[in-house]
């Protein structure tokens, strides 16, 4: 099996650059950074080197979405392979964590640039996709263990970084209303963040979805802040972060990993994925389904701080011994063989 990765120009460190280079020391791939303004008009090509599709069995095509959203009809020419979307956000095709107008969005930029399956880093994606009628495979997110790697010595405190949605916004207030130290990491580069998490005990993953109209939550988190001096005014069971329904979101980004690689205890929404990536709530990880049950978990382990640690470490061996980019580089190559197997008479 020969394949090509196409994947999108990156101009400055992120972990998606991580997993390419890692897929690039498999022999059964190429890879290559995409020509973003040969995409403009429908090519699929490298300004790095001369590329022919049909030197390969399969093509995977990893970039921006917006970029593919945006192109005409890609033009294939004589390439007969499969053809492969690999896109680690098309969860916002079924989720309102981010942006409630990409619903739906997906599907039809893949049939029109006529692709036959996806890579998707969701199980519950994979399964959705599934259900509207589309080929995917899962493949995980996962982590870089040379730069989030576990160092031993003393550890405190929770720590959450990454864009500041809604569900999130909404799950630290209420761990602050309670009282329970917390710190957000801001401006904290790609390259810094393994020293970083390594100071901590815990750090939040979450993802989840919440139970409130999208055109409320702006009010909602507006008004949690502006009630902030009158909220701690009263007990932390009274909070209104606190009583904010949700659900568990659909599945586990980057940054779980990141924080398991590191020795962090990850504290992230009850997701199905977890489980089937052997996270255990109280082993591996702790987890939640409301707001309520976030803080009253939480500050029981701050209270035991060495179960806490002791949980960060056990995440950390499970992270180093089967979640790395170098474990998702051959699952993704797995992955296309069983799709080619498929497709052969």
């Amino acid at each position: 099996m020969r394949a090509l990765l196409l994947h999108h120009p990156y101009t400055y460190p992120r972990f998606e650059q991580d997993f390419v280079d890692r897929v690039a020391e498999l022999p059964e791939f190429d890879v290559v950074a995409a020509d973003v303004n040969a995409l403009e008009a429908g090519a699929l090509a490298s300004s790095d080197r001369p590329v022919a599709l049909t030197d390969y069995d399969a093509v995977i095509v990893f970039v921006a979405f917006k970029r593919l959203r945006a192109a005409p009809t890609l033009a294939w020419g004589d390439f007969t392979g499969l053809r492969v979307l690999m896109d680690h956000d098309i969860i916002q095709n079924y989720s309102t964590i981010f942006d409630v107008t990409l619903q739906g969005a997906w599907p039809p930029v893949f049939q029109r640039h006529r692709f036959d399956s996806v890579v998707t880093s969701g199980r519950t994606v994979q399964e959705r996709l599934a259900a509207d009628g589309i080929a995917a495979d899962w493949v995980p997110k996962g982590f870089e263990p040379a730069r989030f790697p576990t160092r031993s010595g003393r550890r405190t405190g929770i720590a959450t970084y990454g864009s500041a949605y809604a569900c999130r916004q909404v799950a630290e207030r209420a761990l602050r209303d309670a009282a329970i130290p917390l710190t957000r990491l801001d401006t904290t580069s790609y390259l810094q963040l393994g020293a970083r998490l390594n100071q901590f005990l815990g750090c939040l993953a979450i993802s989840s979805e919440l139970e409130v109209p999208q055109e409320q939550r702006a009010a909602l988190v507006l008004g949690m802040q502006r009630s902030r001096e009158r909220s701690l005014q009263r007990s932390p069971e009274g909070s209104l972060a606190r009583d904010v329904p949700m659900h568990p979101g659909l599945e586990p980004m980057a940054k779980f990993f990141e924080a398991a690689g590191a020795g962090c205890c990850p504290i992230a929404d009850a997701m199905d994925d977890l489980a089937a990536l052997g996270f255990r709530d109280g082993d591996t990880c702790l987890t939640f389904r409301s707001h309520a049950e976030l803080v009253d978990k939480l500050r029981a382990a701050i209270n035991a701080p060495a179960t806490l640690q002791a949980m960060g470490a056990a995440a950390a061996r499970l992270a180093h011994a089967e979640h790395t980019w170098a474990h998702r580089a051959r699952a993704l190559r797995d992955a296309i063989v069983r799709r080619l197997q498929r497709s052969t008479p």
